[in-house]
C-alpha cells in the first residue's frame, strides 16, 4: 500500500521539486546579482533540473503509457 502511494505521488513530488529549484535559484540569483542574476539563476536551474530530474519525468511518462496500454488490452473482448 505504501509503495503504491509513493509510486503514484512520484510525479507530483518531482514537479514540486522542480518548481522549488527554480524559485530558490531566482531568489539566490536576485541576491547575488539583481535582475540579471535572477535570470541567470533561472536559466542555470532550468538546465540542471532538466538534466537530473528530466529523466525521472520521462520514466513517469513511460510508466503511464504502459499502464494505458495494459488497460486497453484488458478491456478488449
Amino acid at each position: 500500500m505504501l509503495s503504491r502511494l509513493i509510486v503514484n505521488s512520484w510525479a507530483v513530488l518531482i514537479e514540486i521539486a522542480l518548481w522549488l529549484l527554480l524559485l530558490v535559484a531566482i531568489i539566490g540569483g536576485w541576491h547575488a546579482g539583481g535582475f540579471g542574476g535572477a535570470i541567470a539563476g533561472l536559466i542555470i536551474a532550468f538546465i540542471i533540473g532538466s538534466m537530473f530530474l528530466g529523466a525521472f519525468l520521462v520514466l513517469e511518462d513511460i510508466r503511464k503509457s504502459v499502464r494505458a496500454i495494459e488497460n486497453r488490452q484488458q478491456y478488449k473482448p
